[in-house]
């Protein structure tokens, strides 16, 4: 299985995934789900982690958490292997309760939007899933929903609220702020029709549960960032297609810049010079033998035409002319 490498640095926050072994059942009842919540609260106190939102869903769970610790990891670790130990005892059982590793997806904690919008998710998904009726969305007891409606102290200490409130503009948890929450959440509900639809929220939507990170292009290459940062050699090794994706286009991003400056080009020079220009053809050909990025993404970065040129390129960086041996061989250095 594809793994991905985990992010972790203090205030990340993350949705968090895990399904059933064979997407089995995993809560059959409330006294599952109170040993869950239990659990959850354990490892709060335990490795001070903080709870925006959480949904238990018969064979899945849904986490909006954060770790000012940066402990995600640990954190996980004995919370998953924990739950686990206590499940098996109480139903008798043995073996693996999750399926494979559970799905980190770090989340811009520094844009209301996103975070809203996985706090949304995460309490809409009784209603995704048909469970309940049209402003009955409080009614699903295995959810923090129903206590983001009651006050402060009937509520657990790790659950903070404060946060989602505000993402929704809701400046108060106040008797209104709590009457505001429960209105906007009704209207949310229409998100579980429009999801089906063809549509910027709806395809928004679709992709909650995929990918690696959830926030803007500028949060994205932070995240990138705090990976090579963490292992320089992450690229090797990462198992997760979405991952070797983003982090293959910034490092051919990377040399890309660093052979135009060797050939004392600059981004918009690219445009103007032909699509078969030996400098391009000979970058093409680095790019694509030595990262693992599409042909389709060098002819765009290189304003290379259509794809099958970078195809040609490969061959030209095989077997440069005689004049660009010297190049190619110097920009070669530049792969370190």
């Amino acid at each position: 299985m594809a793994r991905s490498l985990r992010v972790e640095y203090a205030g990340a926050r993350y949705h968090i995934m895990c399904r059933g072994n064979q997407s089995r059942k995993i809560f059959k009842g409330d006294g599952d789900a109170d040993l869950f919540v239990r659990t959850l609260g354990e490892v709060c106190v335990r490795n001070q982690v903080v709870v925006h939102a959480w949904c238990l869903m018969g064979n899945h769970y849904h986490l909006l958490l954060e770790t000012p610790q940066g402990n995600l990891v640990s954190s996980m670790k004995w919370f998953q292997g924990t739950f686990t130990q206590r499940y098996n005892a109480r139903h008798q059982l043995w073996g693996h309760l999750f399926q494979g590793r559970y799905k980190a997806k770090v989340v811009d904690g520094e844009d209301g939007h996103y975070f809203r919008t996985v706090g949304d998710y995460i309490h809409l998904n009784p209603a995704d899933a048909g469970l309940v009726e049209q402003g009955h969305l409080s009614g699903w007891p295995w959810s923090s929903y129903p206590l983001y409606l009651m006050p402060p102290s009937k509520r657990p200490e790790w659950l903070r609220v404060s946060e989602t409130l505000s993402a929704c503009g809701i400046a108060k948890d106040s008797i209104a702020g709590r009457r505001a929450y429960a209105a906007y959440m009704d209207l949310c509900q229409q998100t579980v029709a429009m999801h089906k639809k063809r549509s910027p929220e709806a395809l928004e939507w679709e992709r909650m549960e995929r990918g690696w990170v959830h926030g803007s292009k500028v949060f994205r290459e932070r995240m990138l960032e705090c990976i090579q940062e963490s292992d320089p050699s992450a690229l090797r090794h990462v198992g997760d297609a979405d991952q070797k994706r983003d982090l293959g286009e910034a490092a051919a991003q990377a040399m890309l810049d660093r052979c135009l400056e060797y050939f004392k080009l600059v981004p918009d020079e690219l445009h103007y010079l032909p699509k078969s220009d030996p400098r391009k053809m000979l970058i093409a050909g680095l790019l694509r033998f030595h990262f693992p990025v599409s042909a389709a993404w060098i002819s765009q970065a290189l304003s290379m035409g259509h794809y099958t040129t970078v195809s040609r390129a490969m061959h030209f960086y095989d077997k440069p002319d005689g004049e660009w041996r010297r190049d190619k061989k110097t920009i070669l250095k530049l792969t370190g």
